[in-house]
């Protein structure tokens, strides 16, 4: 907006605005801000969720452990968190690109798809049956990864 005095600012975040932006405004402050917002939404959405179920593979996002056929699995922090990504949007397919900036959250600089390969794979052998033929982390061909409930 380009309304800057300072009951603007109040009366529109008091109105129900998550933030509020005064023109003229910087690209990357825009990008940061909505980051931010983005990153408080997943933080909400997996708050609401705590454990999601599918045929034998169990994420509990609150104590963060993971059971497959009810037995308890051990794994990294980071691989815990793309488990849990993708487990939050069954069936959703995501790009690496997506998944490392969603669950590495690391600079443009620092971001290397070829690292979410790499972290499938650990995943699958730790939860698949088959790491070969996953049951549960699909592969789309050309375009990223989806965890299929």
């Amino acid at each position: 907006t380009g309304r800057d005095e300072l009951t603007d600012r109040v009366l529109g975040l008091e109105l129900g605005a998550d933030d509020y932006l005064v023109k003229p405004f910087e690209p990357r402050e825009l990008v940061a801000r909505v980051r931010a917002a983005l990153r408080r939404t997943r933080l909400e959405t997996t708050r609401q969720v705590t454990r999601m179920d599918f045929d034998g593979l169990s994420v509990d996002t609150l104590t963060r452990g993971v059971l497959v056929a009810g037995a308890p699995v051990e794994l990294t922090a980071r691989e815990f968190d793309l488990l849990a990504f993708l487990a939050a949007s069954p069936r959703q397919v995501f790009s690496r690109a997506q998944i490392v900036e969603q669950v590495w959250e690391s600079s443009p600089e620092w971001r290397d798809t070829a690292i979410v390969t790499e972290y499938v794979r650990r995943l699958r052998s730790k939860i698949e049956v088959e790491p070969s033929r996953p049951r549960w982390i699909l592969t789309v061909r050309g375009v990223g990864y989806r965890l299929e409930p």
